[in-house]
């Protein structure tokens, strides 16, 4: 009973990496989809000669050409110094920011914009509080912010009704601001965006607030100073 499932086992593992040398990757995805349970989102060679990258969201993995094996870590050209996991994950994460609803964001636009940054946000969130405080600082540097709700204590909670409150209200911007110093914000209900908000958090593989995204998809984590962010993002967008 062994050996017919062992010689189909290799025909089908042979299969894979013929097709995935020829540059068809469909037996490659069927072969990772009964193994994994699912099919990557996207499939294509990778950098590296005999791996394949495949993407899960955000999350980006490589895979040998039989798909018998799977690595997950950074892979680095030392040549150009660059972290191409890293690279892809920001293109990645880039897209799905493109994709929102860009009328569900709260945004306190730069009189002069040179940058825009998207920023997840909890109102009880000490470092979060901290940022907005500075708001304007951010904002004489031309450095614009677009305000996403992610109430790390999860759905239902007293930091999640205070950021449905706040996005429900009729001027978001000073609602957000009078949260942000601990004040009260009347309470209101609507078709409030904060569900998705998170969830598009989770897919992007937040996990603390403030967390900053640029505007090539690259990610931050946590409280950064106007005048060092402006530096960053002046070296990285001349």
């Amino acid at each position: 009973m062994i050996k017919p499932f062992v010689v189909g086992l290799v025909a089908v593992m042979t299969a894979c990496a013929a097709a995935a040398e020829s540059g068809d990757t469909g037996a490659l995805s069927q072969r990772l989809a009964d193994a994994l349970g699912e099919s990557p989102d996207a499939l294509r060679a990778a950098p590296v000669p005999g791996l394949y990258e495949g993407t899960f969201g955000t999350v980006v993995v490589y895979f040998s050409a039989d798909g018998k094996y799977m690595l997950r870590g950074e892979l680095l050209d030392l040549e150009s110094r660059t972290n191409l996991t890293e690279q892809r994950m920001a293109t990645l994460r880039q897209q799905q920011l493109e994709g929102m609803d860009r009328g569900s964001v709260i945004s306190f636009l730069a009189p002069e914009e040179k940058h825009r940054i998207e920023v997840f946000t909890d109102i009880d969130c000490g470092y979060c509080r901290k940022l907005h405080n500075e708001i304007n600082d951010y904002l004489q540097r031309g450095i614009s912010v677009d305000y996403l709700a992610y109430p790390r204590a999860g759905i239902g909670s007293d930091s999640y009704r205070k950021a449905v409150n706040v996005w429900c209200s009729s001027d978001r911007q000073e609602a957000l601001t009078r949260a942000k110093a601990g004040k009260s914000v009347k309470a209101a209900s609507c078709e409030d965006p904060v569900s998705t908000h998170m969830a598009l958090g989770e897919r992007l593989g937040v996990n603390g607030t403030p967390a900053l995204f640029l505007e090539d998809g690259s990610k931050i984590g946590g409280y950064v100073p106007a005048d060092r962010l402006e530096q960053m993002l002046d070296e990285r967008f001349p």
